[in-house]
């Protein structure tokens, strides 16, 4: 457990890089909080510094999640945890997206996890998560909305999941994933339904 709790530890504050923050501070002198929709997120940093910075902020909370849970899954049969692989990473991935979603450095309120979640999953389960990519690219054609693009994303990870067979732990933390993609969205829910959405 001892071993566990060190990797858990540092995939958290991995997470928990405010991204969106730091690139707003360095590139422009502005704190993202205060502008837009005070989201840190790669959406709301495309809307106030542009495309470019945006690229940056997607690309690096994208490897926050993928990053680490790669390298607990390739060093997972070099250590000794009390847990199987699926239960490791499925853990691992969701401890990086809460410290994403709750930085510990901006008083625990973070980005919203969407880029953050689907790169963990590619390295928990590839081919959900493509999946998932193929329907959120294809819900362009029908929609500009990015709040309910990205609401699909764990949803549709979670249900292929289920139907490809994978691990309950998998489908456990994807179902886990997709909650807090909803509780991080429940601003955009409320505008959704009150069509008032952007």
């Amino acid at each position: 457990m001892v071993i566990f709790i060190i990797y858990a530890l540092i995939v958290f504050l991995f997470g928990s890089i405010p991204t969106g923050y730091i690139i707003g501070k360095k590139a422009a002198g502005v704190d993202i909080r205060k502008l837009g929709s005070g989201n840190i997120g790669s959406t709301n940093v495309k809307r106030i510094l542009g495309k470019k910075a945006a690229v940056i902020t997607q690309v690096i909370d994208m490897a926050k999640g993928l990053v680490p849970v790669l390298i607990a899954k390739y060093t997972y049969q070099y250590i000794n945890v009390p847990f199987s692989k699926e239960e490791f990473i499925s853990l691992l991935a969701i401890i990086v997206i809460i410290g994403h979603d709750f930085t510990p450095f901006l008083n625990f309120k973070g980005g919203k996890g969407v880029n953050t979640t689907a790169a963990a999953f590619l390295a928990v389960a590839p081919i959900p998560t493509l999946m998932a990519g193929a329907v959120y690219i294809f819900m362009k054609f029908f929609t500009n909305i990015v709040s309910i693009k990205s609401l699909t994303i764990a949803l549709v990870i979670t249900i292929a999941s289920i139907l490809l067979g994978y691990d309950i732990s998998i489908i456990l933390s994807a179902a886990a994933a997709e909650l807090l993609i909803i509780i991080r969205h429940k601003e955009n829910i409320k505008r959704l339904i009150m069509k008032q959405e952007s």
